[in-house]
Protein backbone atom coordinates (compact mmCIF):
# COMPACT_ATOMS: atom_id res chain seq x y z
CA UNK A 1 0.00 0.00 0.00
CA UNK A 2 1.31 3.50 -0.91
CA UNK A 3 0.78 6.48 1.33
CA UNK A 4 -0.43 9.62 0.12
CA UNK A 5 1.60 11.98 2.68
CA UNK A 6 -0.09 15.32 2.87
CA UNK A 7 1.53 18.51 4.24
CA UNK A 8 0.15 22.30 4.83
CA UNK A 9 -1.05 24.42 7.33
CA UNK A 10 -4.89 24.87 8.91
CA UNK A 11 -6.80 24.98 5.44
CA UNK A 12 -5.70 21.17 5.18
CA UNK A 13 -5.40 20.25 9.14
CA UNK A 14 -7.40 19.07 11.30
CA UNK A 15 -8.97 20.55 14.63
CA UNK A 16 -10.57 19.35 17.55
CA UNK A 17 -13.28 22.45 17.73
CA UNK A 18 -16.73 23.30 19.76
CA UNK A 19 -17.82 25.59 17.16
CA UNK A 20 -21.52 25.22 15.73
CA UNK A 21 -19.92 24.37 12.36
CA UNK A 22 -15.95 23.55 13.49
CA UNK A 23 -12.76 24.05 11.54
CA UNK A 24 -12.00 21.54 9.29
CA UNK A 25 -8.86 21.52 6.67
CA UNK A 26 -9.50 19.03 3.39
CA UNK A 27 -6.88 17.26 4.17
CA UNK A 28 -8.58 15.74 6.64
CA UNK A 29 -11.75 13.95 3.90
CA UNK A 30 -8.63 13.11 0.78
CA UNK A 31 -9.17 9.67 2.09
CA UNK A 32 -13.12 9.89 1.09
CA UNK A 33 -12.26 9.77 -2.74
CA UNK A 34 -9.39 7.36 -2.64
CA UNK A 35 -9.51 3.43 -2.69
CA UNK A 36 -8.04 1.06 -0.22
CA UNK A 37 -5.15 0.75 -2.00
CA UNK A 38 -3.31 4.43 -0.97
CA UNK A 39 -3.83 5.53 2.49
CA UNK A 40 -3.89 9.40 3.42
CA UNK A 41 -1.52 10.28 6.14
CA UNK A 42 -2.56 13.99 7.02
CA UNK A 43 0.48 15.65 9.04
CA UNK A 44 -0.21 19.68 7.75
CA UNK A 45 -0.54 21.49 11.05
CA UNK A 46 -2.26 24.90 11.74
CA UNK A 47 -0.55 28.18 11.50
CA UNK A 48 2.80 26.81 10.01
CA UNK A 49 4.31 28.40 6.66
CA UNK A 50 6.37 26.01 4.41
CA UNK A 51 9.37 27.40 6.25
CA UNK A 52 8.04 26.97 10.21
CA UNK A 53 6.51 23.35 9.14
CA UNK A 54 10.38 22.15 9.00
CA UNK A 55 10.81 22.76 12.76
CA UNK A 56 8.04 20.19 13.95
CA UNK A 57 8.17 16.84 14.83
CA UNK A 58 5.57 16.12 11.63
CA UNK A 59 8.26 17.27 9.47
CA UNK A 60 10.89 14.82 10.75
CA UNK A 61 8.29 12.23 10.93
CA UNK A 62 8.04 12.85 7.37
CA UNK A 63 11.08 13.00 6.33
CA UNK A 64 12.17 9.66 8.33
CA UNK A 65 9.20 7.26 6.92
CA UNK A 66 8.09 8.46 3.48
CA UNK A 67 9.34 5.92 1.02
CA UNK A 68 9.57 4.90 -2.75
CA UNK A 69 6.32 4.69 -4.20
CA UNK A 70 4.23 7.01 -1.82
CA UNK A 71 3.06 10.29 -2.99
CA UNK A 72 3.59 13.88 -1.24
CA UNK A 73 0.60 16.74 -1.40
CA UNK A 74 2.21 20.22 -0.47
CA UNK A 75 -0.64 23.14 0.34
CA UNK A 76 1.49 25.90 1.55
CA UNK A 77 1.27 29.58 1.29
CA UNK A 78 -1.27 31.54 3.93
CA UNK A 79 1.42 31.56 6.56
CA UNK A 80 4.20 32.09 3.91
CA UNK A 81 2.93 35.44 3.41
CA UNK A 82 2.43 36.54 7.11
CA UNK A 83 5.26 39.48 7.83
CA UNK A 84 6.96 37.16 10.87
CA UNK A 85 10.75 36.00 10.84
CA UNK A 86 9.85 32.78 12.10
CA UNK A 87 7.03 32.19 8.63
CA UNK A 88 8.17 34.84 6.01
CA UNK A 89 9.32 33.52 2.61
CA UNK A 90 9.31 35.93 -0.17
CA UNK A 91 6.97 35.46 -3.30
CA UNK A 92 9.85 37.08 -5.32
CA UNK A 93 12.28 34.37 -6.78
CA UNK A 94 12.18 31.40 -8.42
CA UNK A 95 13.51 27.87 -6.63
CA UNK A 96 17.38 29.18 -7.12
CA UNK A 97 16.53 32.12 -4.93
CA UNK A 98 17.24 31.27 -0.99
CA UNK A 99 14.31 32.52 0.82
CA UNK A 100 11.70 32.64 -1.89
CA UNK A 101 8.75 30.80 -1.16
CA UNK A 102 9.47 28.52 -4.45
CA UNK A 103 12.94 27.87 -2.92
CA UNK A 104 11.70 26.79 0.53
CA UNK A 105 9.26 24.67 -1.33
CA UNK A 106 11.72 22.90 -3.34
CA UNK A 107 14.43 22.29 -0.74
CA UNK A 108 12.49 21.36 2.24
CA UNK A 109 9.72 19.50 0.44
CA UNK A 110 10.61 18.37 -3.38
CA UNK A 111 14.03 17.54 -3.34
CA UNK A 112 14.13 15.23 -0.31
CA UNK A 113 10.50 13.86 -1.71
CA UNK A 114 12.60 13.13 -5.05
CA UNK A 115 15.17 12.02 -3.39
CA UNK A 116 12.82 9.05 -1.56
CA UNK A 117 11.82 8.08 -4.51
CA UNK A 118 8.26 10.26 -3.68
CA UNK A 119 6.03 11.85 -6.38
CA UNK A 120 5.69 15.55 -5.17
CA UNK A 121 2.35 17.29 -6.00
CA UNK A 122 1.93 20.75 -5.50
CA UNK A 123 -1.17 22.74 -4.53
CA UNK A 124 -1.67 26.50 -4.35
CA UNK A 125 -3.63 27.76 -1.39
CA UNK A 126 -7.46 28.29 -1.56
CA UNK A 127 -8.57 31.75 -1.63
CA UNK A 128 -10.09 33.71 1.80
CA UNK A 129 -13.74 33.78 1.55
CA UNK A 130 -14.70 37.65 0.13
CA UNK A 131 -17.12 39.39 1.20
CA UNK A 132 -18.75 41.62 -1.46
CA UNK A 133 -18.68 41.23 -5.15
CA UNK A 134 -14.98 42.09 -5.90
CA UNK A 135 -12.02 40.00 -4.55
CA UNK A 136 -9.37 41.80 -2.91
CA UNK A 137 -6.03 41.39 -3.71
CA UNK A 138 -5.76 39.20 -0.30
CA UNK A 139 -8.13 37.06 -0.36
CA UNK A 140 -6.17 35.44 -3.39
CA UNK A 141 -2.71 35.63 -1.63
CA UNK A 142 -1.32 38.82 -3.41
CA UNK A 143 0.03 40.89 -0.70
CA UNK A 144 2.12 44.25 -0.60
CA UNK A 145 5.20 45.02 0.83
CA UNK A 146 5.00 45.19 4.51
CA UNK A 147 8.51 47.13 5.86
CA UNK A 148 11.35 44.75 4.93
CA UNK A 149 8.84 41.97 4.02
CA UNK A 150 8.32 41.91 -0.11
CA UNK A 151 5.10 41.54 -0.99
CA UNK A 152 4.07 39.28 -3.77
CA UNK A 153 1.88 36.58 -5.76
CA UNK A 154 2.15 33.17 -3.94
CA UNK A 155 -0.07 30.93 -5.76
CA UNK A 156 1.77 32.83 -9.02
CA UNK A 157 5.43 31.23 -7.20
CA UNK A 158 3.51 27.87 -6.66
CA UNK A 159 2.78 27.97 -10.71
CA UNK A 160 6.09 29.03 -11.93
CA UNK A 161 7.84 26.16 -9.87
CA UNK A 162 5.57 23.42 -11.36
CA UNK A 163 6.46 24.97 -14.71
CA UNK A 164 10.27 24.66 -13.96
CA UNK A 165 10.44 21.17 -11.77
CA UNK A 166 7.59 19.38 -14.35
CA UNK A 167 5.71 18.60 -11.33
CA UNK A 168 1.74 18.16 -11.17
CA UNK A 169 0.10 21.04 -10.00
CA UNK A 170 -3.23 21.32 -8.21
CA UNK A 171 -4.45 25.21 -8.77
CA UNK A 172 -6.71 25.36 -5.86
CA UNK A 173 -6.22 29.38 -5.95
CA UNK A 174 -8.08 29.24 -9.55
CA UNK A 175 -10.51 26.34 -8.61
CA UNK A 176 -12.02 28.19 -5.16
CA UNK A 177 -12.08 31.47 -6.95
CA UNK A 178 -14.36 30.25 -9.77
CA UNK A 179 -16.53 28.14 -7.73
CA UNK A 180 -16.64 31.24 -4.65
CA UNK A 181 -17.65 33.34 -8.13
CA UNK A 182 -20.61 30.52 -9.01
CA UNK A 183 -21.82 29.92 -5.64
CA UNK A 184 -22.32 33.85 -4.97
CA UNK A 185 -21.02 35.20 -1.58
CA UNK A 186 -23.86 34.57 0.62
CA UNK A 187 -23.81 31.14 -0.02
CA UNK A 188 -20.19 30.83 0.63
CA UNK A 189 -20.61 31.31 4.18
CA UNK A 190 -21.83 27.60 4.25
CA UNK A 191 -18.40 26.49 3.42
CA UNK A 192 -16.59 27.60 5.98
CA UNK A 193 -16.50 27.51 10.02
CA UNK A 194 -19.20 29.54 12.27
CA UNK A 195 -17.71 29.82 15.59
CA UNK A 196 -21.32 30.42 16.73
CA UNK A 197 -24.72 29.74 15.57
CA UNK A 198 -24.82 33.11 14.26
CA UNK A 199 -23.61 33.86 10.54
CA UNK A 200 -21.72 36.63 11.72
CA UNK A 201 -19.58 34.72 13.44
CA UNK A 202 -18.46 32.88 10.00
CA UNK A 203 -14.76 32.58 10.00
CA UNK A 204 -13.44 33.57 5.83
CA UNK A 205 -10.49 31.40 6.28
CA UNK A 206 -11.23 27.92 7.71
CA UNK A 207 -13.88 25.57 5.71
CA UNK A 208 -16.45 23.29 8.05
CA UNK A 209 -16.69 19.62 7.41
CA UNK A 210 -18.84 20.91 3.93
CA UNK A 211 -15.99 22.68 2.79
CA UNK A 212 -13.46 20.54 3.22
CA UNK A 213 -15.34 17.62 1.71
CA UNK A 214 -15.67 20.22 -1.47
CA UNK A 215 -11.92 20.98 -1.91
CA UNK A 216 -10.78 17.62 -0.74
CA UNK A 217 -13.30 16.54 -3.70
CA UNK A 218 -11.86 19.49 -6.13
CA UNK A 219 -8.26 18.16 -5.31
CA UNK A 220 -8.93 14.23 -6.00
CA UNK A 221 -10.87 15.29 -9.57
CA UNK A 222 -7.63 17.04 -10.82
CA UNK A 223 -5.29 14.66 -9.46
CA UNK A 224 -7.48 12.06 -11.14
CA UNK A 225 -7.41 14.16 -14.60
CA UNK A 226 -3.51 15.01 -14.19
CA UNK A 227 -3.15 10.60 -14.97
CA UNK A 228 -0.26 11.02 -11.85
CA UNK A 229 0.95 7.02 -12.45
CA UNK A 230 0.21 5.14 -9.18
CA UNK A 231 -2.24 7.77 -7.94
CA UNK A 232 -4.69 8.84 -10.45
CA UNK A 233 -6.19 5.52 -10.88
CA UNK A 234 -6.97 4.88 -7.18
CA UNK A 235 -9.52 7.89 -7.24
CA UNK A 236 -12.84 6.22 -6.93
CA UNK A 237 -15.42 7.05 -9.35
CA UNK A 238 -16.58 10.41 -8.75
CA UNK A 239 -20.14 10.65 -10.31
CA UNK A 240 -22.02 10.88 -7.86
CA UNK A 241 -20.29 13.63 -6.24
CA UNK A 242 -20.50 15.89 -9.35
CA UNK A 243 -20.63 18.91 -10.27
CA UNK A 244 -19.51 18.76 -6.12
CA UNK A 245 -20.42 17.41 -3.02
CA UNK A 246 -23.91 18.52 -1.81
CA UNK A 247 -24.72 20.95 1.23
CA UNK A 248 -27.45 18.81 2.53
CA UNK A 249 -25.72 15.84 2.94
CA UNK A 250 -22.43 16.96 4.22
CA UNK A 251 -22.95 20.32 6.06
CA UNK A 252 -23.47 19.19 9.79
CA UNK A 253 -23.68 21.25 12.90
CA UNK A 254 -21.80 20.41 15.74
CA UNK A 255 -24.61 18.28 17.46
CA UNK A 256 -22.45 19.13 21.35
CA UNK A 257 -22.79 22.88 20.28
CA UNK A 258 -24.29 24.97 23.33
CA UNK A 259 -24.87 28.60 22.67
CA UNK A 260 -24.07 31.40 24.93
CA UNK A 261 -26.20 33.29 26.26
CA UNK A 262 -24.60 37.16 26.32
CA UNK A 263 -25.71 40.57 26.35
CA UNK A 264 -23.00 42.94 24.64
CA UNK A 265 -25.18 45.93 26.25
CA UNK A 266 -22.41 46.44 29.28
CA UNK A 267 -23.36 48.70 31.87
CA UNK A 268 -20.48 50.67 33.47
CA UNK A 269 -18.65 48.78 36.59
CA UNK A 270 -20.27 50.55 40.08
CA UNK A 271 -16.95 49.68 41.62
CA UNK A 272 -14.34 51.38 39.01
CA UNK A 273 -14.64 54.72 36.88
CA UNK A 274 -14.08 55.03 33.53
CA UNK A 275 -10.75 55.57 32.28
CA UNK A 276 -11.24 57.80 29.48
CA UNK A 277 -12.95 55.91 26.65
CA UNK A 278 -12.22 52.43 28.56
CA UNK A 279 -14.48 51.03 30.85
CA UNK A 280 -12.73 48.58 34.27
CA UNK A 281 -14.27 45.43 35.26
CA UNK A 282 -12.89 43.12 37.40
CA UNK A 283 -14.10 39.42 36.49
CA UNK A 284 -13.92 35.99 35.81
CA UNK A 285 -12.06 33.35 38.58
CA UNK A 286 -11.07 36.22 40.70
CA UNK A 287 -11.39 34.41 43.77
CA UNK A 288 -13.69 37.30 45.46
CA UNK A 289 -16.35 39.77 45.04
CA UNK A 290 -15.14 42.70 43.04
CA UNK A 291 -13.54 45.33 45.44
CA UNK A 292 -11.40 47.93 44.90
CA UNK A 293 -9.23 47.21 47.55
CA UNK A 294 -7.70 43.72 45.86
CA UNK A 295 -8.55 45.46 42.29
CA UNK A 296 -7.30 49.11 41.87
CA UNK A 297 -7.60 50.95 38.36
CA UNK A 298 -6.25 55.18 37.98
CA UNK A 299 -5.53 56.94 35.32
CA UNK A 300 -1.99 58.34 35.85
CA UNK A 301 -0.36 61.19 33.88
CA UNK A 302 2.93 60.48 31.79
CA UNK A 303 5.34 62.68 29.88
CA UNK A 304 1.76 64.31 29.57
CA UNK A 305 0.32 61.37 27.90
CA UNK A 306 -2.73 59.68 29.76
CA UNK A 307 -1.78 56.23 30.94
CA UNK A 308 -3.48 53.95 33.04
CA UNK A 309 -2.33 51.76 35.90
CA UNK A 310 -3.84 48.11 36.93
CA UNK A 311 -2.62 46.30 40.44
CA UNK A 312 -4.44 43.13 41.80
CA UNK A 313 -2.99 42.35 45.03
CA UNK A 314 -3.22 39.36 47.69
CA UNK A 315 -3.20 36.61 45.26
CA UNK A 316 -6.68 37.50 43.45
CA UNK A 317 -7.27 37.00 40.05
CA UNK A 318 -5.33 34.06 37.82
CA UNK A 319 -4.50 33.02 34.14
CA UNK A 320 -4.64 29.08 34.09
CA UNK A 321 -5.04 26.67 32.19
CA UNK A 322 -9.40 26.26 32.78
CA UNK A 323 -9.96 29.91 33.80
CA UNK A 324 -8.54 33.31 33.91
CA UNK A 325 -9.77 36.22 36.36
CA UNK A 326 -8.56 39.61 35.42
CA UNK A 327 -8.55 43.23 35.98
CA UNK A 328 -9.73 44.95 32.89
CA UNK A 329 -9.57 48.38 30.95
CA UNK A 330 -11.32 48.23 27.75
CA UNK A 331 -13.26 48.89 24.65
CA UNK A 332 -15.77 47.05 22.58
CA UNK A 333 -15.04 47.61 18.96
CA UNK A 334 -16.84 45.79 16.07
CA UNK A 335 -15.58 42.05 15.51
CA UNK A 336 -14.56 42.66 11.96
CA UNK A 337 -12.76 46.02 12.33
CA UNK A 338 -8.71 46.02 11.79
CA UNK A 339 -6.80 47.59 14.85
CA UNK A 340 -3.40 47.80 15.91
CA UNK A 341 -2.80 48.17 19.68
CA UNK A 342 0.28 49.59 21.22
CA UNK A 343 1.59 50.50 24.24
CA UNK A 344 4.59 50.86 26.90
CA UNK A 345 4.00 48.86 29.99
CA UNK A 346 5.81 50.10 33.39
CA UNK A 347 6.56 46.89 35.64
CA UNK A 348 6.02 48.58 38.65
CA UNK A 349 5.65 45.51 40.91
CA UNK A 350 4.94 41.93 40.28
CA UNK A 351 4.96 38.73 42.98
CA UNK A 352 6.48 35.54 41.02
CA UNK A 353 3.39 32.97 40.30
CA UNK A 354 2.46 31.51 37.55
CA UNK A 355 -0.97 32.44 37.65
CA UNK A 356 0.09 36.29 37.24
CA UNK A 357 0.25 38.21 34.00
CA UNK A 358 -0.26 41.40 32.72
CA UNK A 359 -0.26 42.74 28.62
CA UNK A 360 -2.85 43.63 26.04
CA UNK A 361 -5.35 41.55 25.46
CA UNK A 362 -8.50 40.76 22.88
CA UNK A 363 -11.10 38.89 24.09
CA UNK A 364 -14.59 37.25 23.10
CA UNK A 365 -16.65 38.52 26.52
CA UNK A 366 -16.36 40.41 29.25
CA UNK A 367 -18.78 40.89 32.46
CA UNK A 368 -19.09 43.52 34.72
CA UNK A 369 -17.60 42.91 38.14
CA UNK A 370 -18.11 39.27 38.28
CA UNK A 371 -16.95 36.52 40.26
CA UNK A 372 -17.39 33.19 38.57
CA UNK A 373 -14.86 29.96 38.09
CA UNK A 374 -16.77 29.53 34.59
CA UNK A 375 -15.03 28.75 31.72
CA UNK A 376 -15.19 32.27 30.01
CA UNK A 377 -14.53 33.53 25.86
CA UNK A 378 -11.48 33.09 24.21
CA UNK A 379 -8.67 35.75 23.88
CA UNK A 380 -5.26 36.61 22.43
CA UNK A 381 -2.49 38.31 25.18
CA UNK A 382 0.31 40.39 24.53
CA UNK A 383 1.80 39.74 27.70
CA UNK A 384 3.65 37.07 29.31
CA UNK A 385 3.11 34.01 31.02
CA UNK A 386 4.62 31.26 33.28
CA UNK A 387 6.84 34.06 34.70
CA UNK A 388 8.58 31.87 37.27
CA UNK A 389 10.11 30.09 34.38
CA UNK A 390 12.48 33.06 34.40
CA UNK A 391 14.15 33.54 30.71
CA UNK A 392 11.70 30.60 29.84
CA UNK A 393 8.47 31.98 30.78
CA UNK A 394 6.06 32.42 27.68
CA UNK A 395 5.89 35.21 25.04
CA UNK A 396 2.37 35.74 24.07
CA UNK A 397 -0.60 33.27 24.70
CA UNK A 398 -3.87 32.74 23.89
CA UNK A 399 -7.20 30.72 24.77
CA UNK A 400 -8.86 28.70 22.18
CA UNK A 401 -11.24 26.35 22.38
CA UNK A 402 -11.49 26.52 25.85
CA UNK A 403 -7.65 25.79 25.84
CA UNK A 404 -4.83 27.76 26.38
CA UNK A 405 -2.11 28.49 23.45
CA UNK A 406 1.66 29.28 23.90
CA UNK A 407 3.32 31.45 21.74
CA UNK A 408 7.41 31.11 22.16
CA UNK A 409 9.48 32.19 24.80
CA UNK A 410 10.48 35.41 25.90
CA UNK A 411 13.72 36.60 25.03
CA UNK A 412 14.63 38.03 28.60
CA UNK A 413 13.47 37.66 32.00
CA UNK A 414 10.75 40.06 32.70
CA UNK A 415 11.07 42.01 35.90
CA UNK A 416 10.71 44.42 38.17
CA UNK A 417 11.17 48.29 37.14
CA UNK A 418 11.81 47.22 33.77
CA UNK A 419 9.78 49.03 30.75
CA UNK A 420 8.46 47.01 28.29
CA UNK A 421 6.76 47.25 24.67
CA UNK A 422 3.76 45.81 23.87
CA UNK A 423 1.62 45.40 20.70
CA UNK A 424 -1.98 43.48 19.54
CA UNK A 425 -3.30 43.68 15.93
CA UNK A 426 -5.89 41.69 14.08
CA UNK A 427 -4.99 39.88 11.15
CA UNK A 428 -6.71 38.50 7.57
CA UNK A 429 -6.94 35.06 10.06
CA UNK A 430 -7.42 36.41 13.49
CA UNK A 431 -4.95 38.02 15.50
CA UNK A 432 -0.93 38.86 16.15
CA UNK A 433 0.95 39.60 19.29
CA UNK A 434 4.37 41.10 20.22
CA UNK A 435 5.71 41.52 23.85
CA UNK A 436 9.10 43.01 25.03
CA UNK A 437 11.80 42.14 22.22
CA UNK A 438 10.34 38.57 21.57
CA UNK A 439 9.06 37.19 18.47
CA UNK A 440 5.43 38.79 17.15
CA UNK A 441 3.18 35.84 17.63
CA UNK A 442 0.13 34.87 14.73
CA UNK A 443 1.18 31.31 14.76
CA UNK A 444 -1.83 29.70 16.92
CA UNK A 445 -3.70 32.96 16.65
CA UNK A 446 -5.00 32.48 13.48
CA UNK A 447 -8.85 32.31 14.95
CA UNK A 448 -11.91 34.70 15.07
CA UNK A 449 -12.92 35.68 18.51
CA UNK A 450 -17.07 35.45 17.80
CA UNK A 451 -18.08 32.44 19.62
CA UNK A 452 -19.64 34.27 22.42
CA UNK A 453 -19.96 37.47 20.98
CA UNK A 454 -20.84 37.35 17.08
CA UNK A 455 -20.17 40.99 16.50
CA UNK A 456 -17.97 42.65 18.59
CA UNK A 457 -14.67 42.03 20.66
CA UNK A 458 -13.45 43.42 23.85
CA UNK A 459 -10.19 45.37 23.45
CA UNK A 460 -7.69 46.86 25.94
CA UNK A 461 -4.84 46.34 29.17
CA UNK A 462 -5.02 43.18 31.69
CA UNK A 463 -3.19 42.75 35.14
CA UNK A 464 -3.61 39.52 37.10
CA UNK A 465 -2.60 38.24 40.39
CA UNK A 466 0.04 40.68 42.28
CA UNK A 467 0.68 42.28 39.12
CA UNK A 468 1.25 46.23 39.23
CA UNK A 469 1.46 47.75 35.75
CA UNK A 470 1.13 51.24 34.14
CA UNK A 471 0.21 51.68 30.14
CA UNK A 472 0.97 54.39 29.29
CA UNK A 473 2.21 55.99 25.48
CA UNK A 474 -0.97 54.52 24.48
CA UNK A 475 -2.00 54.30 20.41
CA UNK A 476 -4.91 52.43 19.05
CA UNK A 477 -5.47 53.04 15.20
CA UNK A 478 -8.95 51.47 13.88
CA UNK A 479 -9.61 50.95 9.89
Amino acid sequence: MSKLWVVGDSTLSCFDDKYYYPRYGYGTKLQEYLNDKVEVVNIALSGRSSLSFTKEENYDYLMNNMESGDFLLIGFGHNDEKAEIARFTSAIGDYKVKGSFANSLYVNYIEPARTAGVTPILATPIVRRKTKSSWDDVELHITKDNGEFKGGNYPEAVRGLARDMHISLVDMTSITKDFYEKLGVKETANLHAWSCNNIKSVDNTHTNEWGAYVNAFFVMKTIKELGINGLSEMVVDLTDYMPYPAKEKYLQANKDYKPVIFNPNLEDSKIFENIGDYKVTAFGDILTDANNVDFKASKEIIDSKESIRLAVANNMGKISNVTDGILFAFKQIDANTRFKLTAKIIVNDYFSNDQVSFGLMVRDDVYIDKNTADVLGDYVAAAPLLLTRKGDAINCFARRSGELVYGSKVRRAIDKKMVVNATLFSTEDGYGACFDDGDCITGGFDFKLTTVDPEHVYLGFFASRNADVTFTDIKLTIA
